[in-house]
């Protein structure tokens, strides 16, 4: 992991002298107060204690490099890129874990660390940054039926399975259907909504789940036919094949038509949502 934020054990003022006016002479340059980032070559320049050489690779040992600028705020830029890169090291604690407030590091999956504001105790509180990669949001979407298997037209988002309904387009038991969402979201990562069940021939058991194996759980049961009854739907999407946001439904012992009303996509970043709110 990054090591950051450890004690300033140089205390070297010409080193200090220089790492002042090197931002004074790069600020002068820019005109606007700002520094161009420059690729490091392999190759490290700077024994530990020495001054910092920018452009070049440096090696400060157990030494914290300080960086002192007034007035204006520090700018990095790079035309050629990205002005500031973060490299894990070998560990984040303790070197990072018990690091000042404010620190910022980088941990072995490429996530961002930071060290954060001081808690009741004045204790620095430690957490990752909130990022799409692996955090999600619920986005609200107006209410979209994405399946009615009485209705031909609301069968089309069926992409494996179809061929197994009855010919009323009724969810035969122990076989199930694949529903893809790929129109709607990319990659989400949930779904909310309701489904329905309605037109059964007996008692039976419908479960809705992402891909894969079938849960032993179940989404809706009902213990005769004729009745209609819905539920609140919350589950994962998975992937199938080319489909990257499904749903697989299933029903045991009974026939049954199958409603599926969604209210709510779970996803990395809103734009990942096709329709609604989220676009």
């Amino acid at each position: 992991m990054t090591r950051a934020s450890q004690q300033d054990h140089d205390h070297d003022p010409n080193r200090r002298r220089l790492l002042r006016r090197a931002a004074t002479v790069a600020a002068t340059t820019a005109g606007a107060g700002v520094a161009a980032a420059v690729g490091m070559p392999a190759a490290a320049q700077a024994a530990p204690g020495d001054n910092l050489v920018m452009g070049t690779a440096n090696d400060a040992g157990p030494a914290t490099t300080g960086l002192t600028h007034t007035d204006t705020p520090l700018v990095l830029r790079n035309v050629a890129g990205a002005p500031l890169r973060l490299v894990p090291g070998e560990s984040l604690y303790p070197q990072v874990l018990e690091s000042e407030v404010g620190t910022l590091a980088v941990d072995d999956m490429g996530d961002l660390f930071v060290r954060a504001g001081a808690d009741s105790g004045d204790n620095g509180v430690n957490g990752w940054a909130w990022t799409s990669e692996w955090a999600t949001t619920s986005v609200a979407v107006p209410p979209t039926r994405v399946l009615d298997t009485r209705d031909p037209n609301l069968r089309r988002t069926i992409v494996a399975g179809a061929e197994t309904l009855d010919s009323t387009g009724r969810i035969t038991p122990g076989k199930p259907i694949v529903l893809s969402l790929d129109s709607y979201v990319r990659d989400g990562y949930a779904i909310k909504g309701n489904v329905t069940v309605v037109g059964m021939t007996g008692a039976g058991v419908l479960t809705v789940w992402g891909a894969g194996t079938r849960p032993t759980a179940s989404t809706v049961n009902w213990s005769t036919a004729g009745t209609i009854l819905s539920n609140f739907l919350f589950t994962e999407l998975g992937a199938s094949g080319v489909y990257r946001s499904v749903i697989t439904i299933q029903a045991t012992s009974s026939p049954t038509h199958v409603i599926v009303d969604m209210t709510s996509l779970l996803v990395g970043h809103p734009s990942q949502v096709l329709l609604g709110g989220g676009a």
